[in-house]
């Protein structure tokens, strides 16, 4: 020990143990909201769209323009997260980066996929997996994991399938992965 350290007492050691399990808690509390925000927001989207192409409206993408206020809500609600944060866990900081990649890729298809294609939804479905199966793992949430499969199966069923009902299969997707887990990791939470 070098002499200017400080040997902790046991009621430090606990509470330093106790704020750090707290955080963890915390994480996890606040991936249930991200997960129900964006769950709700791809599902009223695809439900939406898929409603307005069946009434022949020209402008039947518009109910996407959710995702830039999907954006925006979550930006600062990780931002506000953040600066109230006392401690980073590895586990936080895994999951940061794994959305990241996951809104890079998602940023990546987007912008340069050719419109007209009817494999879009079927991988981003495949990206939706990658992300909540990998969630799942780290926060050790057999739910989320289970919502990524579903996710993959999802998306092999899109690929077979043109058309609008692939708006139906990626609102059932969304259910299953996002907003289910994200209600049952809210009552775990609450326990």
């Amino acid at each position: 020990m070098e002499p200017n350290e400080k040997e902790l007492t046991q009621e430090e050691s606990l509470r330093i143990i106790h704020e750090m399990i707290s955080a963890a808690k915390n994480d996890v509390k606040a991936d249930a909201f991200i997960f129900l925000l964006w769950g709700w927001l791809v599902f009223i989207a695809s439900i939406a769209q898929f409603i307005l192409i069946n009434m022949d409206v020209e402008w039947n993408s518009i109910p996407w323009m959710l995702m830039p206020l999907g954006g925006i809500i979550t930006a600062i609600y990780v931002f506000r997260k953040a600066k109230h944060e006392k401690v980073k866990t590895h586990v936080s900081e895994f999951l940061k980066y794994t959305w990241i990649a996951f809104g890079a890729a998602m940023a990546i298809i987007m912008f340069f996929h050719q419109w007209g294609s009817s494999q879009i939804l079927p991988i981003i479905m495949t990206l939706y997996g990658i992300g909540l199966f990998i969630s799942g793992g780290a926060l050790k949430f057999i739910p989320l994991i289970l919502g990524g499969i579903f996710c993959w199966l999802c998306a092999i069923a899109a690929f077979k399938i043109d058309g609008i009902y692939q708006l139906l299969i990626i609102a059932a997707a969304v259910f299953g992965g996002y907003i289910v887990p994200g209600y049952l990791l809210q009552m775990n939470n609450k326990k």
